[in-house]
């Protein structure tokens, strides 16, 4: 397939300094109201040859990938590969401008599904709350680090898929998000489709961290801002169970 032949040397190509001054905006992804050309005509045959499912994800990536660099090809020598690459994920994921979003994510969730069940059995307690919590220790930290970094990062553009991902790591690892992170994804995704949250979620904010600070998650909710609630939650220390205990305590009289 010559298009296939035409990503295998893109893939290969060079990598150059990013550089900061791209403008998405300026240069969108081509959706399927757009005139394509005979050769991204092409490229999108090969894609339905790959078909859907999982373990076709990176390649129908690499595909609009490419579609995107030849749409423009001064992209691809004003960023370095894989920057250039995470910058048009989250362009895409913003935008909902190309089919390969639902994969974007998928890739991340199932990396670190299996990191959980089969690589990884010692638990990562402390590690992460929707923020970085301890220092990792070895190498498989490292690696869970860096992947629910990027699943942060695509959380953040407010993809209908990307955003409930993050709360759903706590149904198969032993991460737990800290009550103001996980109200606020609980609370956007819930309001996409008019419902609201468990009133749980609330009340846990409340509790634990005030009518102020749920005021504040709010406010992001209504600017689709995640990053400002991560930057300014507690510690992950501040809701280990030894941490509640003594506060529970304190709030009683008790001696801690």
């Amino acid at each position: 397939m010559r298009s296939l032949s035409a990503a295998c040397l893109f893939l290969f190509s060079a990598a150059l300094p990013a550089q900061a001054n791209w403008s998405f905006a300026v240069h969108p992804h081509p959706d399927f109201t757009d005139e394509y050309s005979a050769e991204e005509d092409a490229i999108f045959s090969d894609l339905e040859a790959v078909g859907n499912g999982f373990r076709n994800c990176a390649a129908r990536i690499m595909f609009e990938y490419l579609i995107y660099n030849r749409r423009y090809p001064e992209f691809a020598f004003t960023h370095a590969f894989n920057d250039g690459l995470e910058a048009w994920k989250l362009h895409v994921l913003k935008t909902g401008r190309a089919s390969s979003a639902f994969c974007i994510v998928l890739e991340v969730t199932e990396e670190l599904r299996e990191l959980y069940s089969y690589d990884f059995a010692t638990p990562t307690e402390g590690l992460f709350c929707g923020k970085p919590g301890r220092p990792y220790i070895n190498a498989e930290e490292s690696r869970i680090m860096g992947l629910l970094d990027r699943l942060v990062s695509y959380a953040a553009t407010g993809h209908y898929f990307a955003l409930p991902a993050l709360a759903e790591v706590e149904d198969w690892s032993d991460i737990r998000l800290n009550p103001d992170i996980r109200y606020y994804v609980e609370a956007r995704q819930a309001r996409r489709y008019g419902n609201e949250p468990a009133p749980i979620l609330r009340d846990t904010v409340i509790a634990l961290q005030g009518k102020d600070r749920l005021a504040f998650v709010e406010d992001a909710i209504a600017r689709n801002d995640l990053h400002a609630v991560i930057e300014t939650s507690p510690p992950c220390s501040a809701f280990a169970p030894e941490a509640l205990a003594k506060a529970r305590e304190a709030a009683r009289g008790d001696p801690i």
